[in-house]
C-alpha cells in the first residue's frame, strides 16, 4: 500500500510563538504558546486554545518506531489518569513525514496509545517549537499560554540505556508547581529522543512570481470590492500589510473557509489550499513578504458589479415591504408570501437569496407553494426541516445549478419567504429578494432540496461532544450532487454516510470541526449514483461546553428550536432521481453504482494518464504532466511508464502498479478512477 504524508496546514512557520529566552547554547526558543488547529489519528478536529479551561497543557513529540517514545507511554498514560482529574490535558503530537493517520492508527492500537495523536504532517508546530527530536514534552499554562516546562519526561531513558527508576522527574514535578501556582524549579532540560527528518523548506520567494498568482486564483473572489471578504486583497501593498492577520487565520483553518476532510470526496468548489500553497504562502511571509519584480497579479481583479453574484437574475421576486428588526431581543420567524405573478411554467438554472441587511440576516429559506391542481406534485418543506427551495445562510455562496438539472415553478404558484432575523445592538430594516435564473427548455432531471433531520435531541449543560444522528432513506434511483451540513452555535462535527442496499457503506462527507459563520454546500465533482434502498446517515456532535467561544450558555440544556440559542441537527442533500440510460448507469456491475469509472475508456500512456486522479485504497493519486504525482492534498511524488508498470515515487519509496488497457491494478484489484480533467 503506498505510504503517504497527508499534509495539513495550519500554524505559520514563524511567529507562532512569542519568544524572549535562550538556551545556554545561545539558540533562541519560544515561550509562549500561540493557537493552532489539527487533526488526531481518528479525524477529530483539535484547537490548542479551546483547552483555555484546563490548568494546564501537556504536548509529548511522538514517533512510530521510536524506542524512547513507545518506553514512555505507559509512563505518560499514568501521569494522564493522575492529573486529568485535576484539570491537566494531555495531547499527542507526530511531526515524522513519514507517519501518516494509518500508521499512527497502527501504532496505537499496537501500543494501546488512548490519547490524541495530532497530525502535525505539515511540520510546521515542530519547526516553530524548535523541536528536532521525539520524546520532547511541554507544558503550556492557559491563563496566558506560556511555556514553563520543555524537555523530557524524566531521566529514566537514554540512548540504549534505561534505569530501574527515575531520579528525576521533570514533568511531573512541572504539573505539581504549575498546580501550586509556584514556578517550576527545572524548566527546560535535554529530551532524549529520535530526530526529526525535516522536509526542505521553499526558498527564494517573491510575491510578484509565487504569492499573488495563487492568491489571484483562490482568494481575490473574496476579497475583491464588493464580494463578500471583509477586505480586498487586490495589490501587493493590502496584500503584505496584512500577512500576519494572514498567517493567524491559515494557523487556526479560518481560512479558506473549507472544512471537509481530505479522502471522503472530490468537491468542485473546493476553496481550499494544498500542502504546497500554504508551505509556500508562509515561508514567503517568515522571508519578509519580499515583492520581488515584474507586474502585480492582483493588478485588474475586478470589483463587484453586481450585488448579485451570479449576474443579474432574469426574473426578481421582492418582499412587499422591509421588515423592520428592532436593536435587541427575541425576533420570531418571519413568514412573508409573495406571489409568483409570471403566466407561465419556468424551469430554473439557478434561484440566489439576497438579503437587504446581511448584518442581521440569520437565515432567508424561500418555499415553494404550487396552485392548487399541483399540489400534490409539491415537495413537503416542513419549514425547512425536510428541505427548501432556495435559501440564504451565512458563508453559502450562490451557484447554479448542477448541469442537465433545473428547478421547477409553476405558474400561479407562491413564494414564502422564512426570516430569521438576530439584532445587533441598532435597529435595521431588511427588504430581501429572491433572484430567479432561466433555464432553456426542459430539463433531463428536476432537482429537490431535501434532508435528513433530527428534533429529539436534550443536549446536558458542559458537555463538550453531545452526539446526534439522523437519516434519510432513497426510495428511487438517486443522483446525489451536493451536501450542506446546519447546525447552530454549539456545532462541532458532521458526517454524511452512505449505508448501500449490499451492506457495504461508504463516507460521503466528513467536516471534522463545523463552523456556523460558512455553512457550505459542498458539491460533489463527480454526481454519485445511489441505487433505491441507500440510508443517508447523518452523524455528529454538539459542544456545549464554555471551551466552545461560540456557546451562549454553557451552563443550560438545549433542545430543538429555531433561535440560535437553541439547536438544530440537519443533512440538507440536492438530488435528482437517476433516468435509464443515463451516464451514471454502470454497464460492469455495482462499481459504477459508487460512483467509480471502470477505466479510462483509452489505453494508459504517458499522454493519456495526466489530467486523471485515481483512488488507491485511502489515497488519492493525481497524475500530472511531466511525471509529477500528487498524493492526497500534501505530498508530491513521481511517476514513469515502463512498459506494462506504472512506477511511483513517493516519499523515498518505490510502488508498483500493473497497466491492464485502460485500467491501473495494484496487488489490491483495480484502482477506481475518479476524474478526468485537461492535463496541467
Amino acid at each position: 500500500m503506498l505510504r503517504s504524508v497527508s499534509l495539513l496546514f495550519v500554524c505559520a512557520a514563524s511567529g507562532f510563538f512569542q519568544t524572549s529566552g535562550e538556551t545556554a547554547a545561545g539558540a533562541e526558543l519560544p515561550t509562549v504558546m500561540r493557537n493552532f488547529r489539527l487533526e488526531d489519528q481518528n479525524g477529530e478536529s483539535h484547537e490548542f486554545y479551546r483547552y483555555r479551561q484546563s490548568k494546564a497543557v501537556v504536548l509529548f513529540f511522538a514517533g512510530n518506531g521510536c524506542p524512547i517514545v513507545r518506553k514512555s507511554i505507559a509512563n505518560l498514560k499514568a501521569l494522564r489518569d493522575e492529573y486529568s482529574e485535576k484539570g491537566v490535558t494531555f495531547l499527542f503530537i507526530n511531526s515524522n513525514p513519514e507517519d501518516d493517520r494509518e500508521s499512527v492508527l497502527k501504532e496505537c492500537e499496537e501500543y494501546q496509545i488512548d490519547l490524541p495523536v495530532l497530525l502535525d504532517e505539515a511540520q510546521l508546530v515542530a519547526r516553530t517549537l524548535k523541536v528536532d527530536r521525539t520524546a520532547t514534552v511541554f507544558v503550556a499554562v492557559p491563563k496566558d499560554w506560556r511555556i514553563v516546562y520543555r524537555g523530557a519526561v524524566d531521566d529514566r531513558l537514554d540512548y540504549g540505556a534505561q534505569k530501574p527508576e527515575a531520579s528525576h522527574a521533570w514533568l511531573k514535578d512541572a504539573l505539581e508547581a504549575v498546580l501550586a501556582d509556584r514556578a517550576v524549579a527545572m524548566p527546560l532540560t535535554e529530551p532524549k529522543g529520535c530526530l526529526i527528518d525535516f522536509q526542505p523548506e521553499p526558498k527564494k520567494l517573491s510575491y510578484s512570481r509565487h504569492i499573488g498568482p495563487m492568491l489571484r486564483e483562490k482568494c481575490a473572489g473574496c476579497h475583491s470590492e464588493g464580494n463578500i471578504g471583509p477586505f480586498p486583497l487586490d495589490c501587493y501593498e493590502e496584500v503584505a500589510g496584512r500577512s500576519r492577520m494572514v498567517r493567524e487565520v491559515i494557523m487556526t483553518k479560518r481560512m479558506p473557509p473549507w472544512h471537509a476532510s481530505e479522502g471522503a470526496a472530490v468537491f468542485r468548489n473546493d476553496a481550499s489550499l494544498d500542502l504546497d500553497e500554504v508551505r509556500r504562502l508562509v515561508a514567503w511571509i517568515d522571508q519578509g513578504a519580499p515583492r520581488g519584480k515584474g507586474k502585480d497579479p492582483l493588478e485588474g481583479v475586478k470589483p463587484a458589479t453586481s450585488a448579485w453574484p451570479l449576474g443579474e437574475p432574469d426574473i426578481v421576486i421582492s418582499m412587499p415591504g422591509p421588515v423592520h428588526v428592532p436593536a435587541d431581543g427575541v425576533v420570531e420567524y418571519q413568514y412573508i408570501r409573495v406571489p409568483y405573478t409570471g403566466t407561465e411554467d419556468v424551469w430554473l438554472r439557478a434561484a440566489d437569496v439576497l438579503p437587504g441587511d446581511r448584518s442581521v440576516m440569520h437565515h432567508a429559506l424561500v418555499f415553494l407553494r404550487y396552485p392548487e391542481h399541483l399540489r400534490d406534485r409539491q415537495p413537503e418543506y416542513e419549514g425547512g426541516l425536510d428541505g427548501f427551495f432556495a435559501g440564504y445562510v451565512p458563508g453559502m455562496r450562490p451557484a447554479e445549478f448542477p448541469e442537465g438539472t433545473a428547478k421547477f415553478v409553476p405558474a400561479g404558484s407562491e413564494f414564502v419567504f422564512q426570516l430569521h432575523y438576530s439584532p445587533t445592538g441598532k435597529p435595521a430594516d431588511d427588504l430581501t429578494r429572491l433572484g430567479l435564473y432561466l433555464h432553456k427548455g426542459e430539463p433531463k432531471r428536476t432537482l429537490y432540496t431535501r434532508a435528513a433531520t433530527e428534533t429529539d435531541f436534550a443536549i446536558p449543560p458542559h458537555d463538550p461532544a453531545y452526539a446526534a444522528k439522523a437519516a434519510f432513506t432513497i426510495n428511487k434511483d438517486t443522483v446525489l450532487y451536493s451536501m450542506s451540513p446546519h447546525m447552530h452555535f454549539r456545532g462541532k462535527k458532521f458526517r454524511y454516510t452512505a449505508a448501500y442496499p449490499d451492506g457495504s457503506s461508504e463516507i460521503l462527507l466528513d467536516v471534522p470541526h463545523y463552523d456556523f459563520n460558512w455553512q457550505t454546500m459542498y458539491e460533489l465533482e463527480k454526481p454519485k449514483l445511489l441505487p433505491a434502498g441507500t440510508r443517508i446517515l447523518c452523524d455528529g456532535a454538539f459542544d456545549n461546553s464554555a471551551s466552545n467561544p461560540m456557546n451562549p450558555d454553557s451552563g443550560s440544556w438545549v433542545y430543538f428550536g429555531e433561535q440560535t440559542f437553541e439547536e438544530m441537527f440537519i443533512g440538507y442533500l440536492r438530488y435528482a432521481y437517476a433516468e435509464e440510460g443515463d451516464p451514471f448507469d454502470d454497464p460492469n456491475g455495482p462499481g459504477e453504482s459508487r460512483g467509480i469509472l471502470a477505466g479510462l475508456g483509452q489505453p494508459i500512456t504517458a499522454e493519456s494518464l495526466p489530467g486523471t486522479a485515481w483512488r488507491a485504497g485511502r489515497f488519492k493519486l493525481r497524475f500530472k504532466r511531466d511525471g509529477v504525482l500528487h498524493v492526497g492534498r500534501a505530498t508530491t511524488g513521481t511517476w514513469a511508464i515502463e512498459g506494462a508498470q506504472l512506477r511511483l515515487l513517493v516519499a523515498g519509496e518505490t510502488h508498483v502498479l500493473r497497466v491492464e488497457g485502460d485500467r491501473l491494478v495494484s496487488k489490491d484489484g483495480p484502482l477506481a478512477l475518479l476524474e478526468r480533467r485537461p492535463a496541467n
